[in-house]
């Protein structure tokens, strides 16, 4: 089933070991019409930082509830800024 990528925009994410933040915006490869980043507002806990997630960290799409990632908040906090 196709969905336009705006339509993710504001889920939350879920990690292994608890909330990741919500979908902000995203990165597309116009060249191979793809989506490359999903940029994740991490909110307070992670001192208000944006990260990018690449969309093959997707492991479940609820659309009612919120996005499964397959990464842990340790992940998060360590990944490049």
């Amino acid at each position: 089933m196709l969905d336009k990528a705006s339509s993710l925009t504001g889920y939350q994410l879920s990690g292994l070991d608890g909330n990741i933040g919500s979908v902000k915006e995203f990165y597309f490869d116009d060249h191979h019409w793809t989506i490359r980043y999903l940029v994740a507002d991490t909110g307070t806990w992670l001192e208000e930082r944006q990260v990018l997630l690449s969309p093959y960290a997707l492991t479940e799409v609820h659309r009612k509830t919120n996005h499964s990632v397959a990464l842990t908040q340790k992940q998060i906090i360590d990944s490049p800024l």
